[in-house]
């Protein structure tokens, strides 16, 4: 039975949060939900691509008594059935809407970091087993704490455009390089791109002619010149290529061999999950959440700050040396991103939750 759903979000950027946000609102509206999208600012990337979708989206300051006044009555014109929030200001207001409105609330925790929001929530959904225990050392209850994957979308990511990729592949010469490697986050210090310039320089030394490739923004600032510093220094400005953002990382993944996120504090990482729908085997750092997709379905290397990069470069050498190892586990990788992650699967089990908490309230 479609329900009638109010999505809550908090920021109005383009990170990963935002990403899955728009994904649930897309795939709830696709399953036949009246969807109804309020975020925070009138303007932005959450607003044009809600928009693009058909969706009504509302954007408000959310601060001050007129906007909860807004929301209260937002809530009885359209009836809605439950509320869903994403990110911290969003969680609160969520909850305090419930205890007036009586609409149960769900939360997501995009980031492995608590608030008190959590513990009035009806449900929290956690991306990551990580975010689980954390919730627990708080006193929250197993029972109130849902894990779901996010849903991506893997034809894209399994096939992509042809014009497009072979455009990536003129510009990026990928057919003169022994592997590609793919590092998709925004240029901010917890990413952790230095690793993956350890890594590539540790497998430059064992004759390998690598390229890395960095997606992400902003191109400027001193993060970014340190980039450039450690770049130089490790002798590997032939070997890395920053493409700032861009739509078609699908074509990028698509001529890459692996994809790495060694970042700190990460709830989980949908780049790796797109990753494999492409059929790249992933690399992630041992004890975050993007881990516990290589624990689980084997589809990957971890980096284990306590080794170092050059054991992790041993190792990835090693793999992209041997062809029939390496293919069967990019094979591995697509099987599971299809069975595990598509937006199907992500809509039912967001429905499951829904009436679980609609059917208790």
């Amino acid at each position: 039975m479609p329900l009638n759903i109010l999505q809550m979000i908090s920021k109005n950027d383009r990170y990963g949060a935002q990403r899955i946000f728009l994904d649930q609102v897309s795939v709830l509206h696709s399953l036949g939900n009246r969807v109804t999208v309020v975020c925070r600012g009138s303007s932005g990337y959450v607003n044009d691509s809600v928009q693009a979708m058909g969706v009504p989206c509302h954007g408000i300051p959310m601060k001050g008594i007129r906007d909860f006044l807004f929301l209260r009555q937002l809530v009885k014109k359209n009836k809605i059935d439950v509320i869903h929030t994403t990110l911290d200001r969003a969680d609160h207001i969520g909850v305090l809407l419930s205890k007036i409105t009586g609409c149960p609330v769900v939360s997501t925790m995009m980031v492995p970091r608590y608030h008190i929001g959590f513990k009035f929530a009806d449900r929290v959904i956690v991306l990551s087993n990580m975010q689980r225990e954390l919730l627990k050392k708080k006193g929250i209850k197993a029972g109130k704490i849902t894990l779901i994957r996010p849903g991506i979308n893997v034809d894209r990511f399994s096939h992509a455009d042809r014009d497009k990729r072979e455009t990536w592949r003129r510009k990026l010469n990928t057919d003169s390089r022994s592997f590609v490697m793919c590092h998709i986050s925004s240029l901010i210090p917890r990413k952790a791109h230095e690793v993956s310039l350890e890594i590539i320089a540790a497998c430059k030394r064992q004759g390998e002619n690598p390229l890395l490739v960095v997606i992400g923004d902003p191109l400027s600032g001193a993060y970014y010149d340190s980039l450039l510093a450690k770049i130089t220094e490790l002798g590997l400005q032939e070997n890395v290529h920053f493409t700032g953002w861009t739509s078609e990382i699908a074509e990028i993944l698509s001529l890459s061999h692996f994809t790495v996120l060694p970042s700190e504090n990460e709830a989980l990482g949908i780049v790796l999950m797109e990753g494999m729908a492409a059929g790249t085997p992933i690399i992630a750092r041992e004890g975050e959440g993007g881990a516990e997709l290589i624990d689980e379905y084997n589809t990957g290397l971890l980096y284990r700050p306590g080794a170092g990069e050059v054991v992790l470069a041993d190792a990835l050498v090693a793999l992209r040396r041997d062809p029939v190892r390496f293919t069967a586990l990019a094979q591995q990788c697509r099987q599971i991103a299809a069975e595990q992650f598509s937006m199907q699967r992500f809509g039912e089990r967001l429905m499951a939750v829904y009436a679980t908490v609609c059917s208790a309230s």
